[in-house]
């Protein structure tokens, strides 16, 4: 008896290869460290997170980074939500914004552009788990 392997037939298929799907991306700007943290440990296993503190940073970040989804704490001082607002509206205005801001009185022209360039805005105290549904809601 012969032991000659015989060629197992070649399948040809016609279908190209699928690209591997890129994980959808999130840039969090925040100068509270915690609450950063706290997103991201939420937010990691599903979604490739940037988190930026400083508002040079962060205008870099949305050009290199090319977020799906931007969310954006805003400090609490008129002057530095105006710059930070200004970043926002220039450069990640086709993707969702998510805007964290505490509860304090600013003037209803700032008021009006906050809910102009937000998809979602959340008050602080923030509810982490709330945050992380409108992620996905926005992102599915």
């Amino acid at each position: 008896m012969n032991n000659i392997p015989v060629p197992l037939p070649r399948t040809h298929s016609s279908a190209s290869p699928r690209p591997a799907l890129r994980r959808k991306r999130v840039l969090v700007f925040s100068p509270d460290a915690d609450l950063a943290r706290f997103l991201i440990l939420n937010l990691e296993d599903r979604y490739e997170i940037a988190r930026e503190h400083t508002l040079q940073d962060f205008e870099h970040a949305i050009h290199s980074m090319a977020p799906d989804l931007v969310l954006i704490d805003l400090y609490t001082f008129s002057a530095d939500v105006l710059k930070q607002l200004d970043i926002v509206r220039r450069n990640a205005v086709s993707v969702p914004i998510i805007v964290l801001r505490a509860y304090v009185s600013l003037s209803s022209d700032m008021n009006q552009l906050i809910e102009e360039l937000a998809d979602h805005i959340f008050y602080k105290p923030v509810d982490v788990e709330l945050i992380t549904q409108a992620i996905e809601d926005r992102l599915e």
